[in-house]
């Protein structure tokens, strides 16, 4: 053994205990203290004295095989524990952007249990309150919540601050619906009466090219291509910053079929017209340059999503009294519209979707009028198969 230790016994709720004293390491001071570790060892009633000494034996012979054992420290608070041992490692491989959006999930993490030790974190505890989280919040939050903590928690069983990783099981609840709504044509051109120039066209061209905000925001005149009738996506905005990727893609990519877009020719028309003339390649009006954004505020710079959303497109929603108006709602519109017109990989290629599964399930929405015409065309069919085998 690497210790002369033989611990103590104690029966607590009619089982054995035992104690004894090791060395641990906290990381956020950098200092090594004593501390005395305790460990369940079996039902009083299953186990004679010597026999629960032996259990303890062969606990501590674990603690210390090797030497003096030097663990880190259990009972560092699951926050301190974050920011200082995992965080770190998880920022080397993310994206620009990356750790805003992972602390939006982490303050809620944090918030319920940042204090909490990670010795005292509870498997039924996490579960309770991730199924709680799921009555009031969206499906990304809960399924994002839940990977943190099994991912905090397995890097603490990798460092030795834990045994077990109590979020390991981690079930993940059913959360709310989420409303899916899409447009019927008489909806859109209702939408599009309402709003005046330029906004007019954003609109058009964010449902018929199926734009991301953060890429329909982000498009310069040098992105447009009127002789290919496309778009090619170099950048986007997120939470107010530029970057050179999309959601699906990274920096420096050469997947061509996530970043060209193609145009209706009557909105590469309409896209001309709005940029006006050129002389010898310069524009001769404001902002409509190769650098100048497509849709720019009277300042020549990108318009914020959130901006457009409550002062042009809430109040078109309020007025002609819709569910719901907003970039997913025209984007899954196109989508919809669009699955008599071509195949799924069409759709698929269109929205820039890296699964076909994602745009069937997510954005395809079934159409009322089309299912009714399927099932009177089948209903037809079999009925005139009947009568003739009657015959």
């Amino acid at each position: 053994m690497g210790t002369n230790q033989r611990g103590s016994l104690r029966v607590e709720s009619g089982s054995w205990y035992g104690y004894f004293n090791t060395t641990v390491y906290d990381a956020a001071t950098n200092t090594k203290r004593r501390k005395q570790r305790a460990v369940k060892l079996g039902k009083f009633h299953k186990l004679s004295k010597a026999e629960a000494y032996k259990a303890l034996a062969a606990e501590i012979e674990r603690e210390f095989s090797g030497g003096i054992s030097v663990r880190p420290d259990p009972s560092v608070a699951l926050e301190v524990f974050t920011r200082t041992r995992w965080l770190p490692q998880k920022e080397a491989i993310w994206r620009e952007g990356s750790k805003s959006a992972a602390e939006h999930v982490l303050s809620h993490v944090l918030g319920r249990f940042g204090s909490t030790s990670l010795e005292k974190l509870d498997a039924v505890a996490l579960q309770s309150w991730l199924t709680k989280l799921a009555t009031t919040h969206s499906d990304s939050l809960v399924k994002h919540s839940r990977y943190y903590l099994k991912s905090i928690l397995e890097w603490a069983v990798w460092e030795d601050y834990l045994r077990k990783n109590p979020a390991k099981f981690l079930k993940l609840p059913t959360t709310k619906a989420v409303e899916k709504g899409t447009l019927t044509p008489a909806q859109f051109n209702a939408v599009l009466a309402e709003l005046e120039p330029p906004f007019g066209l954003l609109v058009r061209v964010g449902a018929a090219c199926a734009f991301r905000p953060s890429e329909l925001l982000a498009l310069r005149w040098r992105d447009f291509d009127p002789k290919a009738g496309v778009f090619h996506i170099r950048e986007t905005i997120y939470r107010g910053k530029l970057r050179p990727f999309t959601k699906t893609t990274k920096a420096g990519s050469t997947e061509k079929h996530l970043l060209t877009v193609v145009i209706p020719d009557a909105l590469v028309k309409e896209l001309v017209k709005h940029r006006g003339p050129l002389d010898h390649g310069y524009s001769t009006r404001p902002f409509t340059s190769d650098a100048d954004f497509i849709f720019n505020t009277y300042k020549g710079t990108f318009i914020h999503k959130d901006n457009l959303l409550n002062r042009v497109l809430y109040p078109v929603r309020d007025k002609l009294k819709l569910p719901v108006l907003n970039f997913q709602v025209l984007r899954r519109t196109m989508a919809t519209l669009s699955q008599h017109s071509g195949s799924v990989k069409d759709v698929q290629a269109h929205l820039r979707h890296k699964s076909p599964d994602v745009t069937a399930q997510e954005y395809m929405q079934p159409i009322t009028e089309a299912t009714r015409e399927m099932v009177n065309t089948v209903y037809r069919d079999l009925v005139k198969k009947s009568k003739r085998t009657k015959k």
